[in-house]
């Protein structure tokens, strides 16, 4: 048995540098996928440092030019309270064909199926996003929960701006949950359906009867570290995504952490020092990372 993770990349170097640290501990082969476009096609330079390609950590470029498609006029937009279960296929579908930087997306996600022609059924895959970890130290009771339910999702703490920097709450599923999935090859191979559609299902809160979810959390999202350089770049990029274009702007993650709050979600920020956090965390150089320089 072989575990294999794949996730898309932008422009996250420190939490790439923090994935191949964790995955090292537990998983056989971590690919990485990564486009010379942003989701709203403008140009961008491959950002991933090749210092990490390594016998366990392969690298993917993806020809914006060849799979992404430009901006076209009156787009559609997603609004998490339009983004229900129960109408999720039609606005799903509506989405990708009238909103280009969701499209986009979608291609550079479903990019995995590179993985299909090399995974053996017994094989293990994760799909996950750069900034979400499933936690090594519970290595075997996720391998164990994989076999017996052939895909799982996993609750994962959500970090913004800082390691220790908390949001009280997510849109869709509760704790980052169906967002983040491991699963045989066997499934992986025979998944009716695209990784996107499965992540997009998921945060819908379609998949809470058929996914299983563990019980506790499994794993860390730390979403938008090291902000004061990354933050704007990766907020241009979804432009196209975004409805509210008041929240394109340099001062956004300023503006969040001076509330502590994240207004698109309507959610509160709160510190935690207390939590179990991941070892690649704690055994990396991660100066500047903390909230109020709590490590």
């Amino acid at each position: 048995m072989k575990i294999f993770e794949f996730c898309p990349f932008f422009n996250e170097r420190k939490i790439a540098e923090l994935k191949v640290k964790e995955a090292g501990y537990w998983i056989d082969e971590l690919h990485f996928c990564e486009a010379n476009k942003t989701f709203s096609y403008e140009d961008k330079p491959f950002n991933f440092d090749t210092a990490l390609v390594g016998r366990k950590v392969k690298y993917h470029r993806l020809s914006a030019e060849e799979h992404f498609e430009p901006l076209r006029a009156d787009p559609s937009y997603y609004r998490p309270d339009t983004c229900k279960a129960e109408l999720f296929d039609d606005w799903y579908w509506h989405l990708l064909a009238h909103n280009v930087g969701y499209g986009n997306e979608a291609v550079q996600r479903n990019h995995c199926r590179l993985l299909k022609d090399t995974v053996g059924d017994d094989d293990i895959v994760i799909l996950s996003d750069v900034d979400e970890f499933l936690d090594s130290r519970l290595a075997d009771r996720i391998v164990d929960a994989v076999k017996r339910h052939q895909v799982i999702t996993v609750r994962l703490h959500f970090s913004v701006f800082y390691l220790n920097l908390f949001c009280d709450k997510s849109h869709g599923a509760n704790d980052f949950s169906y967002r983040t999935y491991a699963m045989t090859g066997r499934y992986f191979r025979k998944m009716p359906f695209t990784a996107d559609y499965l992540r997009k299902k998921g945060i819908s809160e379609g998949l809470v009867r058929t996914v299983h979810c563990p019980e506790g959390f499994m794993g860390f999202h730390h979403s938008w570290l090291q902000h004061a350089s990354n933050a704007f770049d990766k907020l241009k990029a979804f432009e196209a995504n975004v409805a509210d274009k008041r929240l394109i702007r340099s001062d956004f993650a300023e503006q969040c952490i001076r509330d502590m709050r994240l207004p698109y979600i309507d959610a509160n920020l709160y510190v935690a020092n207390d939590k179990p956090f991941l070892r690649s965390v704690l055994e990396s150089d991660t100066e500047g990372l903390w909230f109020g320089d709590a490590r």
